[in-house]
């Protein structure tokens, strides 16, 4: 079942101008547009079908999320947040700068979150001043056409690298990524460790619990996914890079292991989304796609699909010309971004998934799936725009305990909602990492939560797995009435922290010395 958006005039029947189909089942009137009134005035205008940069995360130090958009063709603004969901643009980037793809991380361990820019074919890194300037000091020339960039500690020296996924049909439909190692004081170095693909995004995680960063990597193959058996492509299909330490000029051996994993069949894959989906304590991976979307569960030393048993496939927008047999692409979901989130504090995720405009001139809804003690997911009514939307990323942006929403469309103004909820700060925990050892934000730590009915929840912090995006580096926890015992969180120094019974609401945990 597809349900309409709430940009859709209900009182007339379906379908609906300017949406998909009539509205079924339950409304979550979960979120609120705050956009007109945020004063952030930015607005996407993209050439083609790609969408442009978006980055979500505290850039002064106060606590707040700052907003950093971009345009692929020149255009760049900054805004800082002076809460109450309010924001005031900030001079100091060049406004020019063409802007695919962002990244913000603390490449220096000095304590301040840099920012990565890339754009047309060069990347630009800026320092940041603690306040929210910055300089440039660093510049990669001829890195690609970058649709994501990851801040990650491949070799485990307790500094970020940063992987650049690219996708170019421009020059040569099996593009590589770029990987530049981080020596100190902002120093990088391009590394041969590549992945041959159209890429959009790479997600990190240490699928084999020996303590390294291993990369799902995202791969368009230019293949619809109707839900069964389709034809094959040429062109390489998603990866995941297991890390097998360094070489001798100190570059991580990554070797694709994809196809022994069962991950390794040609889809439009366009992101990867970790989190524990059957409660079983390990990570799974949810891919956005076009068509049916995908749900590997992990299963012992594999992972197996499971997207229609566990209700979160949503292939087909069913209205009066399409139907499950319709091979049309415009009778297909073009899903872009997935989060994983509990939006309202019940102690279970939900699934957002934002959707982009086919070769169709309508706009398409975005989709949410929920749950409860028992699943499978629900698709319920999001309370959002019909919006040709591109990357999202769920944060607290007004400091009240629950996550609100920023989209960023393909063109158009930014979207930024507010989450209707008022919440109790006995319902969640977010944990913020200060180490010492390791990255300063801790990204690449699992964070676990045990909840007193013995139920347990993981998050990794800084995994990525979302195109054009940066996000905070935190794990949010909804907890429901259903308090924490204990906190674990592993180190990507291999060392851990243990909490018992700690406060709900905002914490910061540091690292052991």
């Amino acid at each position: 079942m597809i349900l309409a958006c709430g940009a859709c005039s209900h009182d007339e029947p379906g379908p609906f101008p300017g949406c998909i189909d009539p509205p079924r089942g339950p409304v979550m009137e979960r979120f609120r547009d705050v956009a007109a009134a945020s004063g952030v005035d930015f607005v996407y205008s993209n050439p083609d079908y790609r969408g442009g940069a978006l980055a979500v995360v505290d850039l002064d130090g106060d606590g707040l999320p700052e907003i950093v958009a971009g345009r692929r063709m020149g255009g760049l603004a900054l805004y800082r947040n002076t809460g109450d969901l309010r924001f005031a643009a900030l001079p100091g980037l060049d406004p020019s700068l063409p802007a695919t793809a962002f990244a913000v991380a603390d490449l220096d361990n000095d304590g301040t979150r840099d920012l990565v820019i890339s754009g047309g074919d060069t990347a630009y890194v800026f320092a940041n001043a603690g306040d929210a300037s910055f300089r440039e000091v660093a510049r990669f020339d001829a890195i690609g056409v970058t649709e994501q960039i990851l801040p990650v500690d491949l070799d485990g020296d307790g500094r970020l690298d940063l992987y650049f996924t690219n996708r170019d049909l421009r020059s040569n439909p099996e593009t590589t990524d770029k990987l530049y190692m981080n020596h100190g004081a902002m120093q990088f170095q391009l590394a041969e460790t590549l992945a041959p693909g159209l890429g959009w995004t790479a997600t990190a995680f240490d699928y084999d619990g020996d303590g390294d960063r291993d990369l799902y990597i995202a791969n368009d193959t230019l293949l619809a996914d109707f839900g069964r058996p389709g034809p094959g492509s040429t062109l390489p299909a998603d990866m995941l890079l297991r890390n097998d330490g360094v070489d001798a000029n100190g570059a991580p051996v990554l070797v694709d292991i994809a196809d022994a994993m069962g991950l390794a069949q040609p889809r439009s894959s366009m992101g990867g989304t970790l989190g524990d989906f059957d409660d079983d304590g390990q990570l799974d991976i949810y891919i956005p796609n076009l068509g049916a979307k995908k749900l590997f569960l992990r299963r012992g030393d594999a992972y197996a699909e499971s997207a229609a048993a566990f209700g979160v496939e949503a292939i087909q927008r069913f209205n009066e010309t399409c139907g499950p047999n319709t091979d049309h692409e415009d009778c297909l979901f073009l899903s872009w971004t997935a989060v994983l989130t509990d939006f309202d504090l019940d102690g279970y995720d939900e699934l957002l998934v934002t959707n982009g405009m086919t070769s169709s001139d309508t706009l398409p809804p975005q989709l949410l799936f929920v749950r409860g003690p028992e699943l499978p997911y629900h698709e319920a009514e999001p309370d959002l725009a019909c919006l040709d939307a591109r990357a999202a990323i769920a944060t607290d942006l007004d400091d009240d305990g629950d996550q609100d929403l920023v989209i960023a469309p393909q063109s158009g103004p930014l979207a930024i909602y507010a989450n209707r909820g008022t919440p109790d700060a006995a319902r969640w925990q977010r944990v913020t990492l200060r180490a010492v050892a390791s990255s300063p934000d801790g990204i690449g730590a699992v964070v676990t939560v045990h909840q007193a009915s013995g139920r347990a929840q993981v998050r990794v912090v800084g995994a990525g797995g979302v195109i054009n995006a940066a996000s905070p580096a935190e794990a949010f926890f909804g907890l429901g009435d259903d308090p924490v015992e204990t906190l674990e969180v592993a180190w990507p120094s291999g060392r851990r922290s243990t909490l018992v019974r700690p406060d709900p609401g905002a914490l910061s945990v540091i690292e052991p010395p």
